[in-house]
């Protein structure tokens, strides 16, 4: 049987479509947050100011972002997890199949 996923992205501020996906840190945290083009424009020019004066820490990688939600999966989560996604050995789990499962209820 096959099928297809669809995933659409929906803008956390105003509930229409999001185009982007958006990781930022703040306070030795990390957060991510759905935005469409126009409030990926507005959040862009509310950092702008402080982006220009703060330091770099080094090249950004999916490591130093944060965690995904599939490494904060207990193992036995972890192993239902690609029991149901029919994922047994793949090494990149993004954050949306998570997600998915999660809204699914964790079968």
């Amino acid at each position: 049987m096959a099928q297809t996923v669809v995933v659409k992205l929906i803008d956390d501020l105003d509930g229409g479509d999001a185009h982007h996906t958006v990781i930022f840190s703040l306070d030795s945290k990390s957060y991510e947050i759905d935005l469409s083009e126009s409030n990926l424009e507005q959040f862009r020019s509310a950092l702008k100011p402080y982006v220009e004066k703060a330091r770099t820490v080094g090249k950004s990688s999916p490591a130093r972002r944060g965690s995904t939600l599939f490494s904060r999966l207990s193992p036995d989560e972890k192993s239902r997890f690609r029991a149901w996604a029919q994922l047994p050995d793949t090494r990149r789990i993004v954050d949306a199949r998570v997600q998915s499962w999660i809204e699914a209820g964790k079968p």
